[in-house]
């Protein structure tokens, strides 16, 4: 995992890892089949993908990130469309997003889809706010049998008939902390189980991506998902580490609905001893910030003091003075070692400092923390 999404740095570190891709050609050549991983950057995905020719292309959900970059979803959803479409690749697809469903609709080449088990699920509450609302196929408002978040859920259009495809993988949660989950996956009427400690229902869903992949590259069910029991928190995203006898659990917010999934996964854990918020607005965040207005807040937030920093923390001040927090419960201050020392020190023994950054804000406190307290390489 290098975070180089781009050209540039794919290229890079394809050739830094040349030595390790020359002894899996050998390996290949003895019957041992190798796979190489890609995360790749929407805007490049249509570009590199009919060069990479990949043989599997996962797309796990379409949500509001760097507007200003992108511009709405629709235009995000038509790069990974193209990319598709160029690369000939068997596709694994999000079933529950209606945008990454429509991707497979007129797809003549291989396609499966992952979604949630619908048994447990609630009937949409009707004042909720749902991005991407309308049918991708003749713009009629969709309509919502349940959902999960944001505009996940069970879909359909009440005019030209497209729906939630019926899932090939469906996932459940049979149990769910701050600190693990325990995921129930069904496929072609075979049940397996696994117990991860990388917790929150949207990594549920990326395992459930992971999974698919898995057995359509020909790996077996129940080896792929006691592999799953193996993954670790990259940096920044549900990352927990100890300082003395506090923890810290770091977790990067980029949008509306990672945000509120953030906001909720914290207001239901037990461990919370203090809260940070921090809001950055350079490039590879996005410079519009006016995001954090569409978020839903007001039933989220927790109790007690919130510190709020980064280059737009008055902003996200004012956004959660707006949702209900009183002055003098934000702690406000640019400088986020200085901020961050206080709330360490307001946190009790055995509880959790849980902090949400978006992705540059992430990237400093990160580094300044390494220096300070010798954490792991966030490249390695």
């Amino acid at each position: 995992p290098s975070g180089a999404n781009l050209d540039s740095g794919l290229t890079t570190k394809l050739l830094e890892h040349l030595p390790i891709l020359r002894a899996a050609a050998a390996s290949d050549e003895n019957n041992q089949k190798t796979a190489l991983v890609f995360e790749i950057d929407e805007a490049f995905f249509g570009k590199l993908a009919e060069r990479l020719n990949p043989e599997i292309c996962i797309a796990t959900n379409f949500f509001r990130d760097q507007l200003d970059r992108f511009g709405e979803l629709q235009h995000t959803r038509d790069l990974i469309a193209k990319g598709l479409t160029e690369s000939q690749t068997k596709a694994v697809l999000c079933a529950d997003d209606s945008l990454c469903a429509s991707l497979g609709r007129e797809r003549s080449d291989p396609t499966v889809y992952f979604g949630v088990a619908t048994g447990n699920l609630e009937e949409p509450d009707p004042d909720t706010v749902i991005e991407s609302p309308f049918c991708l196929f003749c713009g009629t408002r969709y309509m919502y049998d349940a959902l999960v978040y944001g505009h996940l859920g069970l879909f359909h259009c009440p005019k030209c008939g497209f729906r939630r495809p019926d899932p090939d993988l469906t996932f459940s949660q049979i149990s769910a902390t701050e600190r693990l989950q325990i995921l129930a996956f069904n496929m072609n009427q075979e049940t397996v189980q696994a117990k991860m400690t990388v917790p929150g229902l949207h990594n549920a869903y990326n395992a459930s991506a992971a999974l698919l992949a898995a057995v359509t590259a020909g790996l077996p069910i129940q080896s792929s998902a006691r592999a799953l029991e193996l993954t670790e928190a990259a940096f920044g995203r549900m990352e927990r580490f100890s300082i003395g006898s506090k923890e810290i659990c770091l977790i990067l917010v980029k949008n509306p609905v990672g945000l509120e999934r953030a906001l909720d996964f914290v207001h239901q854990a037990t461990d919370v001893g203090a809260f940070m918020t921090m809001l950055n607005a350079q490039d590879p965040d996005g410079r519009d910030v006016s995001w954090i207005w569409d978020v839903h807040m007001e039933d989220h937030l927790p109790d007690g003091i919130i510190g709020v920093s980064g280059e737009r923390c008055a902003d996200l001040a004012l956004r959660l003075y707006y949702a209900g927090k009183e002055r003098s419960d934000l702690l406000i201050d640019m400088d986020h070692l200085r901020l961050f020392d206080q709330l360490i020190e307001r946190c009790p023994d055995d509880h959790c400092l849980y902090i949400l950054p978006n992705y540059t804000a992430m990237l400093s406190l990160r580094a300044d923390l390494a220096k300070r307290y010798q954490l792991r390489d966030i490249w390695r």
